[in-house]
């Protein structure tokens, strides 16, 4: 009886005893669990005390704490997203063997990720995105086989993407976007065969895109914008038939759009913008019904636009801008019902606009910017009601504004600027309640400004300049209490400005140029702190100068000039600091130059010429280091002219005649080493001409005549014509004095003329100017019988342009050839009429065409803007230009002139530009462009530019280097071309104008994108830089679009960081670290940059440049140098 007994009291003892030790097993990892918590707990900074609870005190109630969730009494899951912590993560969270989910995104932790992460095994969600996280990913990170979610994005990780994450089979979330993580796209990837989002945009990574990411089935979402991919794209993307989202935009791709994407049924969103891609836009494509964002912008598409996307009516986004597009906008484009926004700007789009875009009523967005377009606005665009932004500037539309847009009343921006179009301002407009932009700029516009506009209450900016409006401006703009911008320029506008704009209060650009305004400047006026822009020059503004115009701490440019304005210049004036233009010519001021103007640090321009200022020159005004023009001409100085103004280094143009100056020229003025333009003339100096005078090599115009200066001209200056010293009976060469004053020297009798629009050179005088400027001059007799006989040469001359251009140019006309003759008559036939099928560019010189003469002879023939250029200084340009030759300039073979008809004849370089050969390398792996190659061409670029820099006389600035004007011959010679082009531009009228084009956007050297926007030879360098990074990286400055990052900025970043390999063009990346073209490439780069310097004065010139480049060659030069360069005079 004992024995069952005794069996069943041991196992009862057997199962008491296992209880009691599974019990301490579940306790002992539980309290692992605690330990590892108040670990992790003290590696944060908990700012919020969020974590207040996770004590030891309270362990009893671990899995109660705030963030902790317990399965089975283990921790299971830790989430603390948004909890604003700081710190680190600590290793210990390795120690949660049973950890599930990690969610810490959103919070400011810093330091790496833990490598014990690895050893959670049964980990399947890691977020730790939108931290400040750095180091690499962990490889370790490869042993979480249960992994399905990563998320990294928005930290600081850096290093390569370990391959190893290909190991996660269960992976189906991978996002680490927006770190600096580098390398390339592990191939390995593609064995994560659940991947359903791939997001890897905004990183470092480069090199192809690997074709093994098509195998993945489940894909729907595959983000890789904003790094540096190259190559094609894959078609084998094609294969996964369940995306939804492509993003592949700013990287650089090349090759074509895959036509097998139009097998993606499924796909709602194509963002490839900001590539190399060619081709044309794939018909494909209309089959993907439920695509919802189509965007290809900025890349080199070419061809039409495909009339089949009018069937994906579920578009919301279609932006095709900055392509080569071509052809009309489809009509089908209408039935886009549910598209918010449309752009197609920077095409070459032509035709009218298709009346069907009225029917898109949820289109909140239209820009049709910098196309060909031509025709009427049609009124339909006033039934999309929902449109917000309409942008059609820089076409060739004609036409009246519908009165139909005032019905868009969510329109907040309408710019129509740069067209042709006719008729009034519709009042309708004022319907518009929302607008805040109103740019009409540039048109034919005729009538006055609506009052009614006046009812706009959020108008920011409202520019109707450069049109055909007349009348008073209306009082009611003053109601417009947010405006920003008021540009009424270049109009017909009379009557006095309104006191009610006292009420601007946030202006800050008021330009009222070029009208027929009267009376003062009304007191108060401009009241805005903000100002930065007041010019209100050619009208006819009387009273005196406000004092308040001192008070506005933003001020940069002041323009009174060309008035009738009196009294004295307000000291005040020298309390706006950052001043650095101030025109107040051709007025009629007194008094003297107040001393405070020379406080001003900032002022680059000072146009007091042509008043009836008195007393002397100030030895202060030295202190204005930054100034480059001195314009006192036609006043009643005295004294002597004072040393110190030699301490101007920046100084370009120096303007004292006619005055009664006295004493010697400071023979300091030799230290004026960037003077351009020196006129002492109609003075009392005296004295010897200082030799130092000869030393300014950039001298181009001196005039010291009518003085009583003594003694031998110095030898350098015998270069100038010998006006530039007649009326000084003392003043001797080493054959004859210049004691006469011929009447034949234009500056002897041309009237005077004072102002920032007499530094541009304007070659005409309208009668306007001419009886403006008769007032600022004086009445005396023998200036009046000038003024009258310019007048009768101009009218006569301009009554004859008239009548010459009304005919057209004779057939048998001569063109001026520089060796055989030629016809108009062989123009015309060349070019097939100057059809468009032979137009070879346009430019804002004119169009070039293609003529092919009988005998098969190729050129190539610019047609300069119709009427642009006086006849006379046509044909001495011209001919000047058909002087130079050089081995990297494109030669002027001959020229034409009749009417308003200009053509420069040129030979034809048969293998195009450096523009199209950088995209062409780019899509071809680079195998067109070898680092010898590309040195080679800029070291003819460099040499062609310091040709017309130190050879040419007068020295030649180029104004606008950039790849399209570097053109290849047969041998594939770079000839540098457009060179002298600038001489031949209409000159503008305003200076502050931001319509008058200086070079092209993203060559532009920072010191000609203000005011003065000079052509300079530092301006030059500086572009040429441009253009050498474009060569040696393959970046294009257009690709870096935001105001922190320009190509230069970027280049300098990656050397900084040592990111070496990123700043090759991916053709050139077999180049060998250890190969003297690798040290070479780098050579190249640090001499761009010298090019590129803020500073002008820290740039080298193009002589220094070549002799850097030729340095850079430390291998063997496949080609010899270019032979020296000659100079042959053409036939008269």
């Amino acid at each position: 009886m004992g024995r069952p007994w005794s069996s069943a009291f041991g196992l009862a003892l057997f199962l008491l005893g296992s209880l009691i030790i599974h019990a301490d097993g579940q306790s002992q990892s539980l309290e692992t669990d605690l330990y590892a918590l108040l670990k992790i707990r003290e590696a944060f900074i908990d700012t919020q005390s969020i974590l207040r609870e996770w004590t030891f005190e309270k362990s009893a109630i671990i899995c109660a704490w705030r963030g902790v969730i317990c399965k089975d009494g283990r921790v299971s899951e830790l989430s603390l997203p948004g909890a604003r912590l700081q710190g680190h993560i600590s290793a210990a969270v390795g120690n949660l063997g049973q950890l599930r989910k990690l969610n810490l995104h959103s919070n400011l932790l810093t330091g790496s990720i833990p490598a014990s992460l690895g050893n959670c095994s049964i980990l399947s969600d890691l977020q730790l995105f939108q931290n400040e996280l750095s180091g690499i990913i962990p490889t370790d990170l490869a042993g979480l086989q249960a992994l399905e979610i990563l998320n990294l994005e928005q930290n600081k990780l850096t290093g390569p993407i370990p391959p190893d994450i290909g190991k996660l089979i269960n992976l189906r979330f991978l996002d680490v976007a927006d770190n600096t993580l580098s390398g390339a796209i592990p191939v390995d990837l593609a064995n994560c065969q659940k991947l359903t989002v791939l997001s890897l945009q905004g990183n470092l990574l480069s090199g192809n895109l690997p074709v093994q990411l098509g195998t993945l089935p489940d894909l729907l979402s595959l983000n890789l914008r904003g790094n540096s991919l190259w190559g094609e794209i894959p078609w084998q993307l094609s294969n996964c038939t369940k995306l939804q989202v492509i993003n592949l935009g700013r990287n650089r791709f090349s090759g074509v759009i895959p036509e097998l994407f139009g097998n993606l049924f499924n796909l709602q969103e194509l963002w490839l913008e900001e590539n190399n891609l060619n081709g044309s836009i794939p018909e494909q494509l209309g089959n993907v019904t439920w695509l919802r964002e189509l965007s290809l912008s900025a890349n080199a598409l070419s061809g039409p636009i495909p009339e089949i996307l009018g069937n994906l009516v579920q578009l919301r986004t279609l932006n095709l801008s900055q392509n080569l597009l071509t052809g009309s906008i489809p009509l089908e484009l209408g039935r886009l019902s549910n598209l918010r926004v449309l752009s197609l700007n920077d095409n070459r789009l032509t035709s009218s606009i298709p009346f069907s875009l009225g029917q898109l009523t949820e289109l909140q967005s239209l820009s049709f910017n910098n196309n060909n377009l031509s025709g009427t606005l049609p009124p339909s665009l006033g039934q999309a009601f929902k449109l917000e932004y309409l942008s059609l500037d820089a076409n060739n539309l004609s036409g009246s504004i519908p009165a139909e847009l005032g019905f868009l009343h969510m329109l907040t921006h309408l710019s129509l600027s740069f067209n042709q179009l006719t008729g009034p301002i519709p009042s309708s407009l004022s319907l518009c309640f929302p607008l805040r932009i109103l740019n009409l700029e540039e048109n034919a516009l005729s009538g006055n400004i609506p009052s009614s506009l006046g009812s706009l209450m959020h108008l920011q900016v409202l520019d109707v300049s450069g049109n055909n409006l007349s009348g008073l401006l209306p009082p009611k703009l003053g109601n417009c209490v947010d405006l920003v911008q008021l540009d009424v320029s270049g109009q017909n506008f009379w009557g006095r400005i309104p006191f009610a704009y006292v009420a601007l209060s946030r202006l800050r650009i008021f330009s009222a140029d070029n009208n027929s305004l009267t009376g003062p400047i009304p007191d108060g006026f401009p009241a805005s702190s903000d100002l930065e822009v007041f010019s209100v020059s050619g009208n006819k503004l009387n009273g005196s100068i406000p004092p308040d115009l001192g008070a506005h701490p933003r001020l940069t440019i002041l323009d009174l000039s060309n008035n009738n304005i009196y009294g004295n210049i307000p000291p005040a004036l020298g309390r706006d600091p950052s001043l650095t233009v101030l025109a107040l010519s051709n007025n009629q001021l007194t008094g003297s130059v107040p001393k405070e103007l020379n406080e001003l640090s900032n002022l680059q321009e000072l146009y007091l010429g042509i008043n009836q200022l008195s007393g002397g020159i100030s030895s202060k005004l030295g202190k204005c280091k930054s100034l480059n023009v001195l314009d006192l001409q036609g006043n009643k100085l005295s004294g002597d002219i004072p040393p110190e103004i030699a301490q101007l280094q920046q100084l370009r143009i120096l303007w004292l005649q006619n005055n009664s100056l006295q004493g010697p020229i400071p023979s300091s003025f030799g230290n004026l080493t960037v003077l351009r333009n020196l006129n002492l003339s109609k003075n009392n100096l005296s004295g010897n001409i200082p030799v130092s005078l000869g030393s300014l090599i950039d001298l181009v115009a001196l005039d010291l005549s009518n003085n009583n200066l003594q003694g031998p001209v110095p030898q350098a200056l015998l270069k100038f014509n010998s006006t530039s010293f007649s009326g000084n009976p003392s003043l001797c060469d080493e054959t004859s004095c210049f004691n006469g004053s011929p009447a034949s020297s234009p500056q002897q009798s041309a009237p005077l003329q004072s102002g920032p629009n007499k530094v541009r050179e304007r070659t005409r005088w309208n009668r306007k100017e001419i009886v403006g400027l008769s007032v600022g001059a004086g009445v005396l007799t023998i200036i009046l019988m000038s003024l009258i006989c310019c007048l009768g040469i101009a009218c006569f001359r301009l009554y004859n342009r008239k009548a010459l251009s009304l005919a057209p140019p004779p057939a048998d006309a001569q063109v001026v050839m520089f060796s055989e003759p030629l016809t108009f008559a062989h123009i015309q036939e060349a070019t097939g009429q100057f059809d468009e099928d032979h137009v070879l560019s346009r430019t804002r010189h004119g169009i070039v065409f293609k003529a092919i003469l009988k005998d098969g002879t190729v050129l190539s023939v610019r047609r300069l803007p119709d009427g642009q250029v006086e006849e006379n200084l046509f044909k001495a340009e011209a001919e000047m230009l058909g002087r130079i030759r050089h081995q990297n300039l494109t030669v002027l073979r001959g020229y034409y002139v009749h009417g308003d008809v200009r053509l420069l004849i040129y030979d034809y370089m048969p293998n195009g530009n450096l523009a199209s050969l950088l995209q062409e390398a780019s899509q071809q792996d680079g195998h067109v462009l070898n680092w010898p190659m590309r040195h080679l061409i800029a070291l003819g670029v460099a040499r062609g530019l310091s040709f017309l820099h130190t050879q040419c006389e007068p020295p030649i600035i180029h104004g606008d280097v950039k790849p399209n004007n570097v053109q290849f011959d047969a041998d594939f010679e770079a000839h540098l071309s457009d060179f002298g082009l600038e001489r031949f531009a209409t000159m503008p009228t305003d200076p502050s104008s931001s319509s008058t084009p200086v070079g092209s956007f993203g060559y532009v050297s920072p010191e000609s994108t203000g005011v003065s926007r000079q052509l300079t030879r530092g301006a030059d360098v500086y572009s040429f830089g441009i253009v050498l990074l474009e060569l040696l990286t393959g970046r294009r400055p257009a690709m870096f679009t935001t105001e922190d990052e320009d190509i230069v900025k970027w280049v300098k970043r990656m050397l900084q960081t040592g990111q070496i390999t990123e700043l090759f063009d991916p053709s050139l990346l077999e180049l060998d670290p250890e190969s003297s073209e690798w040290e070479e490439f780098l050579l190249a780069v640090k001499v761009a940059l010298l090019c590129t310097a803020p500073d002008p004065v820290d740039r080298p010139s193009m002589s220094e440049v070549i002799f850097m480049l030729e340095g850079c060659r430390v291998g063997p030069e496949t080609i010899t140098s270019s032979s020296g360069p000659t100079s042959h005079a053409s036939p008269v």
